[in-house]
């Protein structure tokens, strides 16, 4: 067991680490890499729910109980994300924004967090997988982010204080995962479920609307979120073959 907690609090830092890389990268880079990056990230995260998670959530537990995680877990972030007003952010200013903004990524860090924990605790194969996943998505997400609230009036260095206050709550989710794990040897299938479900409706409600967003306004964005996709998928495959 302490072995796995180790494995878990490197991943969980690997992942606090990627989120706040956005604010070391210039902002001209950010526009040229985003496309591709934000690509990747939904291959990578659509690959591993029905590659790994899945087949593995459904190995070790019922498989109704699996699809009440999935469901349940897509049901909360939509309600949490309506509720934080994510998808109205882009017409807020201020604190406001801020608030709404750290709120939402607050509660996937945390569902981040759980799922890495959930996988290392089927095997580390599956632990890594999962948490590439997770850190592929992190990446674009948090580059968006910061740049969102650099223009909500916040300097750089309040962004990477708040950004980094957000990223712990991963931490939390992963010592709340490993704790029932010790207390219900069923958990792991649950959580693989819910972290299924939490992996695709990032990649479909809010990654997914920004590569077809960019595809639809430049053909050189197009180009670049297509090869990202293909390679995140690429990605995927390898690691399941691995």
């Amino acid at each position: 067991m302490f072995r796995t907690i180790a494995y878990v609090t490197a991943a969980v830092v690997a992942d606090g680490c990627a989120g706040l890389a956005g604010a070391l990268v210039p902002e001209r880079r950010l526009d040229q890499s985003r496309m591709a990056l934000v690509g990747f990230a939904t291959g990578v995260l659509v690959g591993t729910t029905f590659l790994d998670l899945l087949p593995q959530a459904l190995s070790g537990t019922s498989h109704a109980a699996v699809v009440c995680a999935v469901v349940g877990s897509l049901a909360v972030m939509a309600s949490l994300e309506w509720a934080l007003g994510r998808r109205r952010r882009e017409s807020l200013k201020g604190g406001r924004l801020a608030a709404m903004l750290l709120g939402a990524d607050a509660f996937h860090n945390a569902a981040d967090g759980a799922a890495i924990a959930a996988s290392f605790l089927i095997s580390g194969r599956l632990g890594v997988i999962t948490a590439v996943a997770v850190i592929a998505h992190e990446v674009p997400e948090e580059l968006a982010d910061y740049v969102l609230l650099r223009n909500s009036d916040l300097t750089r260095t309040q962004a990477l204080v708040a950004m980094t206050g957000v990223q712990l709550t991963a931490g939390i989710g992963a010592a709340l995962t490993l704790l029932s794990a010790a207390a219900w040897k069923h958990v792991s299938g649950l959580a693989l479920g819910i972290a299924a479900g939490t992996f695709l409706y990032i990649a479909m409600a809010d990654l997914m609307p920004t590569v077809l967003q960019g595809s639809a306004n430049r053909t050189d964005s197009r180009l670049r979120a297509i090869l990202g996709l293909l390679a995140g998928l690429a990605l995927a495959i390898l690691e399941t073959v691995w």
